[in-house]
């Protein structure tokens, strides 16, 4: 039967549904006074929140108080913040240090002079370019900072004479390295000409006069002339050589590169007599025959007498002599033997420049630790195997051979049942691998599976015919250097792609000049010393120049009075222990390319697994990651189940799994890239205690020779000063007055909280949600009890009011800024103690208090709040019952009056057809 849609009845004009509203509302009492309880339930639910949010507060501002680093907190400025900000640690050491600022960083960029005039026009070069990292260059000048034994070079002045009688004092607080100390000694203003004599000093005195001897004088009380060997000259003759100084390990020369490095570790000699000819007609046959280093060739040839300059080419791994003597004439170089060959500047030209060979500085030796190739970017630990041209198959397991250096890899090879010979290549810069086999197949050498074990060797591919020990060879010759095939179709643009696929050592770009044409240029991947680069062109020229070489900030910090010392960074910024040494320990600006001891981040890709199985990638590169915190923030946006951070130590990362997953977190390196293996995180997560906890983590660090714990002070340099700048460390009370005044002012908000929670208005008889609450009464009364109360066992101060905390009349507390700072002065020990000491100090009382009020087990408030959830929950059941029961009242309610007002009409209907039934007569 369908329901009656009017509210009201058609028949009897009731409102129906009015009525039915009314009796349900009477039925819906028990319902609604129900619903009113429960929405007081849940106002007191957010009220104890409320509290528990500043009971926390307090709490948390206590636990500040308990950290004795707050108590060492330090303040520090510059005399000079434009030229060298400081910050400061709480580790830092109470001090002034004076510091020279004596070079910024800088990033290798080179250009081509050669400009183009469109960027997609061929360039129709055939040929090869390379780049190669810094160990390839002979540009070396030791640093006087590690000279010595590590002792360095004191900083002062030392007075020449030459044998004129004519003095000069030079001042080397300046001198960085080896080349100051020659270039400082040359332009004084005597006729003395420094240079150097194997490792030591050489002093040759050109006036050609005998009225002095010529003599060395220290002048104050600094060594530097002792520190330099040169202490003590005084001599009837016109040169002297001073004392041997004591090379740091690994370095073979004081200035230059010594020729025994030179022909890829074959050694440049000996040399007799280089025959230079200018244009203008002059010559001079130039003895070299004693010269030991690259320095000392140039300074040969420049004493030559003729006109012109010799320097090393814009590579940095060869030389360059310019001609300036304005001829006409041929310009050549050449030698009764092979002295110019050798030196790679043999030429006959018309052109007033010869730029010389690549002398092929050895880079890479037996010695060499597989993790430092490549320019420290080092090698994948995977595997490769080589095939002979026979067909006998080898393998290489770096994880299984336990192969540390190139010797032992080498040594690794050759053991292999494959007919191969290998060893260091003739230019010293990689391996080479020759067959033996005579097959008629070609040797074969290729990655296992992922690995990039042989790519990152450069010796993955198939052996060409080389030319090694004179003799053609089936070979496979392996270089540290990023070698690019140019041909003739190859344009600006695909020139510069070419160059970024690899990318190892530096990016390329196109640079727009101001006349519209298009010049290459190239920048290192790494900034500073370590991102040196030498790049070479081959069977043709670019006339590449370079703009800035890669070198690094330095800083000479003397502190309190103490020996000045010389400090390096690639970047610029300057972290001091707390002794003012370096410290090697990162945070979240800490540029990825001065990990590694300054050798840096491989800028490639690696892929992290989940223990769920879930998996995500990070590209540095792609994503421009430069900073740790630009990395860690990038794992932890990947949306999968891990958290990145600085370890605890500050030495590098950890990758903490959190997907709760039954498989291992893994992290791997993805082609030929080498990040995750840098950073240390490469591999599969073992279990680790962080924070207390027990988690499966990769934890780095990027650096395995960080040693100091601290932190002390940063310096950021700016630009140079020409005046030395003190940094002032001090302490700094302020930073533990203002943690006791948010303490105190976090108590005060907690009772301001209490009192708007438990107020009573008799006037209006209005009470608080937490009116006659025992929980507020317990919080009030607890720290009442601490706070005014004796504190015992933490040291000789025993009440809040020793260190300028008191109540007032209104229980709230007071903060006497100036009573604490009293007593900081008088006793800082004390104070630190009455807060800091352990289980018995004022944070640790507070720290234990909030836990019992609102801990996360078994505390007052959590407590209560569990106790009203469960109430809110069953009442809502409740409530959702009461409204069914209703429901149904109400559909039943208007059913009964619609079936009444039905049968009202019915009733009605029938009463009209009885009205209409005429009355019959029946005549008689």
């Amino acid at each position: 039967m369908g329901r009656i849609q009017s509210s009201v009845g058609l028949v009897t004009g009731t409102d129906i549904v009015g009525t039915v509203d009314q009796l349900i509302a009477i039925s819906a009492q028990p319902r609604d006074r129900l619903i009113a309880s429960t929405e007081l339930l849940a106002n007191k639910q957010a009220a104890i929140a409320e509290l528990t949010a500043s009971v926390i507060g307090v709490q948390l501002a206590g636990n500040r108080l308990a950290s004795s680093t707050l108590f060492k907190s330090k303040t520090s400025t510059s005399s000079n913040s434009d030229a060298l900000s400081v910050k400061s640690g709480s580790a830092a050491q109470v001090g002034t240090h004076v510091v020279r600022t004596l070079q910024t960083a800088s990033t290798h960029n080179t250009t081509s002079l050669q400009r183009f005039s469109a960027t997609d026009t061929a360039l129709g070069f055939t040929g090869q370019l390379s780049i190669n990292h810094g160990e390839s260059l002979i540009d070396d000048s030791v640093a006087l900072s590690s000279l010595n034994n590590g002792r360095g070079v004191e900083a002062g002045v030392v007075r020449i004479t030459d044998r004129s009688g004519k003095s000069a004092e030079i001042d080397f607080s300046g001198a960085r390295d080896m080349d100051d100390v020659i270039t400082l000694i040359n332009d004084a203003d005597i006729n003395v000409r420094a240079t150097t004599s194997g490792n030591s000093l050489k002093l040759i005195d050109n006036t050609g006069s005998t009225n002095s001897n010529l003599i060395v004088e220290q002048l104050g009380d600094a060594e530097t002339a002792a520190d330099l060997g040169i202490w003590g000259i005084d001599v009837a003759s016109s040169t002297v050589t001073g004392l041997e100084l004591d090379l740091p390990d690994g370095t073979e020369s004081v200035r230059g590169a010594a020729l025994s490095e030179l022909g890829g570790g074959s050694g440049v000699g000996p040399l007799t007599n280089l025959d230079i000819t200018l244009s203008d007609g002059s010559s001079a046959s130039i003895d070299l025959s004693s010269a030991t280093t690259t320095s000392e060739v140039i300074d040969a040839i420049s004493e030559s007498g003729l006109s012109l300059t010799v320097r090393l080419n814009d590579a940095r791994n060869g030389f360059q002599i310019r001609d300036v003597s304005g001829g006409s004439g041929t310009f050549t170089i050449d030698a009764a033997d092979d002295t110019a060959s050798q030196l790679g500047l043999t030429a006959s030209t018309t052109d007033d420049i010869v730029v010389g060979e690549n002398l092929n500085r050895q880079n890479v030796t037996r010695d060499t630790l597989l993790e430092d190739l490549n320019g420290g970017l080092g090698v994948n630990i995977g595997s490769f195997t080589i095939k002979d041209s026979k067909g006998v198959l080898g393998a290489i397991n770096l994880k299984t051979a336990g192969a540390k250096n190139v010797g032992e890899l080498i040594d690794k090879i050759n053991a292999l049942s494959a007919n191969v010979t290998a060893s260091i290549s003739e230019n010293g810069d990689g391996i080479s691998i020759v067959d033996n086999a005579g097959g008629s197949g070609k040797l074969t050498i290729a990655n296992s599976g992922t690995s990039t074990t042989a790519s990152d060797l450069n010796i993955a591919g198939t052996a060409t015919n080389q030319t090694i020990g004179g003799q053609t060879k089936s070979a496979i010759v392996g270089t540290s250097a990023d070698v690019i095939e140019v041909t003739a179709d190859d344009t600006l643009e695909s020139l510069v792609s070419k160059i970024n696929a690899d990318g190892r050592y530096g990016t390329a770009s196109i640079q727009t000049n101001d006349d519209g044409s298009f010049s290459l240029r190239i920048r290192s991947q790494r900034g500073g010393e370590a991102g040196k680069l030498a790049i070479n062109t081959t069977g043709f020229s670019l006339d590449l120049r370079t703009e800035s070489r890669g070198a690094d900030a330095l800083i000479a910090v003397s502190t309190d009075g103490g020996t000045e010392r010389y400090v390096s960074s690639s970047d610029g910024v300057f972290d001091l222990g707390t002794d003012g040494q370096e410290s090697s320990l990162i945070n979240g600006s800490t540029p990825l390319a001065s990990l590694k001891g300054g050798k840096g981040i491989s800028l490639g890709s690696f892929k992290i697994t989940d223990s769920r199985g879930k998996t995500s990638a990070v590209n540095l590169r792609v994503e421009e990651i430069t900073t740790v915190g630009q990395l860690t923030a990038a794992i932890n946006d990947l949306g999968i189940g891990v958290t990145a951070s600085i370890n605890a130590d500050g030495t590098g990362i950890s990758v903490v799994d959190t997907a709760g997953g039954s498989e291992t977190l893994t992290i791997e390196d993805v082609g030929l890239g080498r990040s995750a293996a840098d950073l240390g995180i490469a591999g599969e997560a073992t279990t680790q205690t962080i924070g207390g906890e027990s988690v499966s983590a990769l934890v780095g660090p990027a650096d395995g020779d960080v040693t100091d714990s601290a932190t002390g002070i940063s310096l950021t340099l700016k630009e140079l000063s020409t005046d030395p700048i003190t940094i002032t460390v001090k302490d700094d009370p302020t930073v533990v007055s203002n943690a006791t005044k948010t303490f105190v002012d976090q108590y005060n908000k907690l009772i301001d909280k209490l009192d708007s929670l438990t107020y009573y208005n008799a006037e209006a008889q209005e009470v608080g949600l937490l009116f006659g609450s025992s929980e507020a009464n317990r919080i009030r009364d607890s720290y009442s009890r601490l706070l005014s109360g004796t504190i015992t066992q933490a040291g000789d101060l025993k009440s809040l009011g020793s260190v300028g905390i008191r109540f007032n009349s209104e229980g709230q507390l007071e903060f006497d800024a100036e009573k604490f700072g009293d007593a900081m002065s008088e006793d800082s020990a004390a104070v630190e103690a009455f807060f800091t000491t352990s289980e018995t100090g004022l944070s640790a009382r507070l720290d234990s208090v909030a836990d019992r009020i609102a801990g996360v087990s078994n505390s007052l408030l959590i407590g209560r709040t569990e106790t009203l959830a469960t109430q809110i929950t069953q009442n809502n059941s409740r409530i959702e019952a009461l409204n069914e029961r209703l429901e149904s009242e109400r559909e039943r309610l208007l059913k009964q009056f619609y079936s009444t007002e039905e049968a009202i009409s019915k009733i009605q209907g029938n009463s009209s057809y009885l009205s209409q039934i005429e009355r019959i007569t029946i005549d008689s």
